[in-house]
Formats: C-alpha cells, sequence, structure tokens
C-alpha cells in the first residue's frame, strides 16, 4: 500500500485517540470524592466551628489549586487549541488560581464562624472551578481538536482514497469499497457540523449561567461525543478502504 494513504489513515487515528479526553477528561469534572478514614466515626457532619472551617477552606482551597495548575500547564502545551481559545482558558485558569490563593489566606485570617463560613461558600460557589473552569477548557481542547485537526486530515485521507480507487486502483474498486467510501465522506461531515461551534460554545459557559442551568455544558458534550463517534466510523472506512487496497 503507497506510503502515503498509510501516513494518511495513522494521522486520523492519532487524531482520533485524541479525542478520548471527552469519554476520559485529562481535567477533573467533579470534586474528588474522600476516601473514609478506617476505624473514623461514620458520624459526619458540616463543619460548624472556625477551625473545621478554616481546615476545610484549606483542603477544598488547596485541591482546586493543584487541579488548576496542572490544567494550566496542560492548555499551556496543547498545540490542538486555537490561540484564541488557549487565552480564553488560561484568563479563566489563572483568575480562578489567583481567588482560590487569595480564598486560602482570607478563610486563614478569618475570625469568626460566620466569615469563614461565608468565604468557603463563595470557594464552590463562585468560582465553580470543578463545574466549569476545568470541563469547558476539556471540551475546548476537544473541539478544537476535532475542527482543527482530525476532521481536515480525514477529508484529505478520503480525497486520496477516492483518487486512488478512481485512478490506478480503479481495478480493485467495488460496490462496497465506494459504499465504504461515500459513507466516510458522510461521517466526515457529521463530524465538522457537529464539532462545528462547540469550542465557543462550551468557553460561552460562565459560573453565573451555570448557576442558573447545571445542564449548561451537557449540550456541548453531546455533540462532541456525536462527532467523535461519526469522526470514528470515518476512519474506520478508511481502514476498510486501505486493507482493499493493499
Amino acid at each position: 500500500m503507497p506510503t502515503r494513504i498509510t501516513g494518511l489513515v495513522v494521522a486520523a487515528a492519532a487524531g482520533i485517540t485524541g479525542l478520548a479526553l471527552i469519554g476520559t477528561p485529562a481535567f477533573a469534572d467533579t470534586a474528588p470524592t474522600p476516601t473514609p478514614t478506617p476505624g473514623a466515626s461514620a458520624k459526619t457532619h458540616a463543619p460548624r466551628t472556625l477551625a473545621e472551617l478554616q481546615a476545610a477552606g484549606a483542603k477544598a482551597t488547596s485541591d482546586r489549586e493543584t487541579k488548576l495548575t496542572a490544567a494550566i500547564a496542560k492548555v499551556t502545551g496543547d498545540h490542538a487549541l486555537s490561540s484564541g481559545d488557549r487565552s480564553t482558558i488560561l484568563g479563566t485558569l489563572d483568575a480562578d488560581l489567583a481567588a482560590m490563593k487569595a480564598s486560602a489566606s482570607a478563610i486563614a485570617a478569618d475570625t469568626t464562624a460566620t466569615q469563614a463560613a461565608a468565604d468557603l461558600k463563595t470557594v464552590y460557589t463562585k468560582y465553580r472551578v470543578y463545574a466549569v473552569a476545568l470541563p469547558q477548557a476539556r471540551l475546548a481542547s476537544a473541539a478544537d481538536r476535532l475542527t482543527g485537526t482530525t476532521v481536515p486530515k480525514l477529508t484529505k485521507e478520503q480525497s486520496t482514497l477516492a483518487g486512488l480507487l478512481s485512478g490506478k486502483d480503479k481495478a480493485k474498486s467495488t460496490d462496497a469499497l465506494q459504499s465504504d467510501l461515500k459513507d466516510m465522506s458522510a461521517q466526515i461531515a457529521t463530524a465538522s457540523h457537529d464539532a462545528s461551534g462547540q469550542a465557543a460554545a462550551a468557553l460561552a459557559v460562565t459560573p453565573a449561567s451555570y448557576d442558573a442551568n447545571h445542564s449548561a455544558l451537557s449540550s456541548v458534550k453531546s455533540s462532541l461525543e456525536s462527532a467523535r463517534t461519526a469522526a470514528k466510523k470515518a476512519a474506520d472506512d478508511a481502514k476498510t478502504i486501505r486493507q482493499a487496497l493493499k
């Protein structure tokens, strides 16, 4: 099989592999679930005393700082992101990281349980690090990877395979392979359509819009999953044709 086809197929497959970010997020979507301490009392309650609230605040802000710092590094090195989307995401992550540091200091300096409780609540509700900032970064990256890398590579591959089936490998062309080629084209169109505009849609969600609608990112997730499925099917069609042309 021509080296050119092999390279295109491998490149497309690599792009689709990157789409696993949709199903296996690079950024945590929800807060980690605490692991119970063996032998500890089964009784649990919300922190009430100043000391308990300050301990909870230290953990909540520290956990988020860790996740945000890791996300900033990933976004900075993510070549799938457009420069505009990278700038927008980093603006949010950097601002949230600064807010977590400020909140940690504020809670540690609080002198009443009432004030500490109010500052702790802000950590959870004002910034929405787990519910908005981190998942929207992941979704925008997946969308940009689809529209900027995966779909273009699949489109180029489809064009190359179509040329071979109507040119030097015309003798190997069958109705089944032509059907696969047609399906590949349709799947690419679906992937392109479903991924289009999804990065912007994800990045448009704010903590306030999330509070008004906890499903604010659901449509983006659904569209990208559909695009990922279509892209994978297109790659499968290409693989079938490639094998027939060996």
